[in-house]
């Protein structure tokens, strides 16, 4: 998986650096998320700018990090149109805010 992690104060924000979220990527987020969990203060965004598809796997691969970082905030950055989609599609869109630019997320860190 290609990506860049910037900390932000608060706030990790993991930038995916692929066109695809899908089976081949899944397992590899799941790994970085788990070497980065400590090292996330209150809050996680995900900047999904060059993510034009995700499949099921992709969005499993999400759920889990909401689910594995209770008790933190999880965001999505400019998700494509197929992405935000799919998240309204499922609903995860009521579960993980979803905004603009990073900075926008970075600014409703508590």
């Amino acid at each position: 998986m290609q990506y860049e992690v910037i900390n932000k104060g608060q706030c990790t924000v993991l930038q995916i650096n692929e066109d695809r979220f899908d089976a081949k990527l899944a397992p590899s987020f799941r790994q970085e998320i788990e070497s980065l969990a400590g090292c996330i203060d209150s809050h996680l965004v995900l900047d999904l700018t060059n993510v034009r598809f995700m499949d099921s796997s992709g969005l499993g691969a999400v759920m889990g990090v909401y689910k594995r970082l209770k008790g933190k905030k999880i965001s999505v950055v400019n998700p494509q149109r197929a992405v935000k989609e799919l998240l309204k599609l499922t609903r995860m869109d009521k579960l993980i805010s979803s905004y603009e630019t990073v900075e926008d997320a970075v600014e409703t860190t508590v």
